[in-house]
């Protein structure tokens, strides 16, 4: 297992900068992920690491060794593709050797590390069809075992799962976690799916523009996002967003629209300025019915309408002009309607700078 340690990298094409001042490291056997929408620079940070992209300036270490200016074959790293990137005419078992032959590794190796992954990716059935032969479940794990055969210092990841079903995604989404708990490997993995990346990584770099906004774990991330983009795009359902004004004071509150909601129990990491514009970022899943005995600070707002997502509903309801969700059980969530009263649950919420989008 080897780490990895980029410092002030800087990408560029043309007039276009793609990726700034980058600086991450990951530590040996970690699963860390790239994530954000498209556009922001993660597969082209990942291309950096792999060598197949060059670089402006900055360094990239792996396992201790400066690799900036090496070939992607002198880097020790192995590397999945959206695209699967199988070879057509050859077998599994010939896409699986492929490598180790190049290498010139021996038959009995050959043969022990293809049997090897064929066994723990439950494919050993499969050695002798073609990739035309195979759903695309199968044909990623192909891909997937021809990285694990090479026996590589570094995994490297590229939307794996992209091109795959809702139910294959999830099914291979567990595989790929087994495989990272078995095996210790280092992986560093490439998403815009947040739900693939809370699942999968013990570290997110969260990414927007050619920077990272946030890189911590995913409980970090979901509870304590750094700043209003990172609140935006980690969780589902979304948290809401709330603009208002901070007033502090013997009796700290947020005026928002038509509410005025006291502030005294939120996680505030200093003082905050009397009349500083915040937003105030609260999840569905803190904000509940008053009448249900739910603790929190209570606000009047009107029911607006039901959004059934399967075990629990979304509920939506209105404070003023602007409007708020709640997670509710869908039993309970049939019988709300007109006028409620709701408890925010504000030890949990974010309070954000509404000019800098950074965390107060």
């Amino acid at each position: 297992m080897s780490g990895i340690q980029v410092r002030s990298l800087k990408k560029s094409y043309g007039a276009l900068t793609v990726l700034q001042e980058i600086g991450l490291e990951v530590q040996p056997g970690e699963f860390t992920v790239l994530l954000g929408p498209s556009g922001c620079g993660k597969s082209t940070l990942l291309s950096a690491i792999a060598g197949l992209d060059e670089i402006d300036s900055g360094t990239i270490e792996i396992g201790g060794e400066d690799v900036t200016d090496r070939e992607p074959s002198q880097r020790g790293i192995a590397m999945v593709f959206q695209s699967y990137a199988l070879y057509p005419t050859m077998t599994v078992r010939g896409n699986l050797s492929f490598g180790l032959k190049v290498k010139r590794n021996t038959r009995a190796e050959i043969e022990k590390r293809v049997s090897w992954a064929a066994d723990l990716l439950q494919i050993t059935p499969l050695l002798d069809r073609k990739p035309g032969q195979l759903s695309g479940g199968q044909r990623q794990r192909v891909a997937i075992g021809r990285a694990l055969v090479q026996d590589a210092k570094l995994f490297l990841f590229d939307e794996p799962l992209s091109n795959l079903d809702a139910k294959l995604r999830t099914e291979m989404r567990v595989e790929i976690k087994k495989l990272h708990r078995e095996l210790g490997m280092t992986i560093v993995y490439v998403t815009h799916d947040q739900i693939e990346a809370m699942t999968l990584a013990t570290r997110i770099a969260v990414m927007k523009g050619g920077q990272i906004e946030q890189y911590a774990s995913p409980d970090e991330l979901y509870e304590r996002p750094a700043t209003l983009f990172v609140a935006g795009f980690v969780g589902a359902p979304a948290m809401t967003f709330l603009p208002g004004v901070y007033r502090a004071g013997g009796s700290p509150a947020i005026e928002l629209d038509a509410v005025r909601v006291p502030a005294g129990s939120l996680p505030l990491a200093g003082p905050v300025g009397d009349g500083t514009e915040v937003i105030l970022g609260v999840r569905p899943e803190h904000v509940a019915l008053a009448e249900d005995g739910a603790v929190g600070q209570i606000v009047d707002a009107t029911t607006q309408f039901m959004e059934p997502m399967g075990a629990d509903t979304l509920g939506w309801f209105g404070l003023g002009s602007q409007r708020i969700s709640a997670r509710l059980a869908p039993q309970r969530a049939r019988t709300v309607n007109g006028p409620v009263r709701l408890a925010l649950d504000l030890r949990h919420a974010s309070l954000f700078d509404k000019a800098t989008e950074r965390r107060l």
